[in-house]
C-alpha cells in the first residue's frame, strides 16, 4: 500500500540545505524554516511552498512521488554605508541556485530508516515579492521519488 511521505520527506531535506555550504553562505541555517515563518523574521530566508504526493498503486510497493517546491526571500545586499552591493534580484538568482545545487540528485535518508527519497530539479521561477516591494523571491521545484 503507498504512504503518504510528505512529512518525513520535508525533514530530511532541511538539514540537507542547512548543511550545504554554497547554501549556508547566503542564508544562515536559522532562516530556513519548515513552511511558517516568524513575523519577526530577516532576509533572506527560505520555507517549503507548496508540497503534492502522488502513490505508485501499481508498483505494489510502499512508495510515493512528491512535488516539492521551496521558496526562498530576499533583499539587496547592502554595505555597512548603505550601498548596494547585489540587487534583492541577483541575490535570490544566487540563492536559488543553491537551493538547486543542494538538493537535486540527491538521496537522503528518511527518519526512522523508513527509506530513501532521490530529488531531481524541476525548475525555477524567480520574481518580485508582491509583499516587499524591495524583495525578490523564487520557487525552486523538486520531483522527489520514494521508496519506502
Amino acid at each position: 500500500m503507498a504512504q503518504d511521505f510528505i512529512l518525513p520527506v520535508r525533514r530530511a531535506i532541511l538539514p540537507r540545505m542547512k548543511g550545504f555550504a554554497a547554501l549556508t553562505a547566503l542564508i544562515p541555517p536559522g532562516s530556513m524554516w519548515p513552511s511558517t515563518v516568524p513575523a519577526s523574521r530577516t532576509f533572506p530566508f527560505t520555507r517549503f511552498g507548496s508540497i503534492s504526493a502522488t502513490p505508485f498503486r501499481a508498483s505494489g510497493l510502499n512508495s510515493s512521488a512528491l512535488r516539492i517546491s521551496i521558496q526562498a526571500f530576499s533583499q539587496a545586499l547592502l554595505n555597512a554605508g548603505g550601498a548596494t552591493i547585489a540587487t534583492a534580484e541577483d541575490q535570490i538568482l544566487k540563492i536559488g541556485s543553491a537551493i538547486k545545487d543542494a538538493l537535486d540528485g540527491a538521496t537522503l535518508t528518511l527518519e526512522g530508516n523508513a527509506g530513501k527519497v532521490r530529488l531531481t530539479w524541476i525548475g525555477s521561477s524567480p520574481q518580485r515579492d508582491g509583499d516587499e516591494a524591495s524583495a525578490w523571491m523564487t520557487t525552486v521545484t523538486f520531483l522527489a521519488e520514494v521508496a519506502g
